[in-house]
């Protein structure tokens, strides 16, 4: 039996897994990401939604829009707004930043928000050069 993925708080979304997402309560929510060692961050890739499945994908909703601000080791801020195609699955983001100490998602825009529908962020993953 197929259990759906469940809310979670905002850990959800960088924790390696697709069965939690992160519950961002509104628009304005953020994730931050803080690294230990620098980096050159070559891409982010986000999963929106509740689901990769397409009809549980629809009953939540989703950001369709985000700010990507990036900081890196000598404090050069590094912002983008982002669109995130409003379909389940992966959304690459290309970046290549050098350096890299921080990654802050913030949410812009949503699909499908209601009451008692927070924008689900399903994961966030890094892609680094090494």
């Amino acid at each position: 039996m197929f259990a759906p993925p469940r809310p979670a708080p905002a850990s959800a979304a960088v924790d390696g897994l697709t069965n939690k997402y992160w519950a961002a309560p509104t628009l304005g929510s953020s994730l931050t990401c803080a690294f230990d060692k620098p980096f050159r961050l070559v891409g982010v890739v986000v999963y929106t939604g509740v689901s990769t499945e397409p009809e549980e994908f629809r009953q939540g909703a989703r950001p369709t829009r985000a700010d990507l601000i990036v900081t890196d080791a000598d404090g050069e801020v590094h912002e983008r707004v982002v669109t995130l195609t409003d379909k389940p699955g992966r959304q690459t983001i290309r970046t290549g930043i050098s350096d890299v100490v921080s990654v802050r998602l913030v949410l812009r825009v949503a699909s499908g928000q209601g009451e008692g529908r927070p924008i689900a962020v399903g994961e966030v993953e890094f892609f680094k050069r090494t």
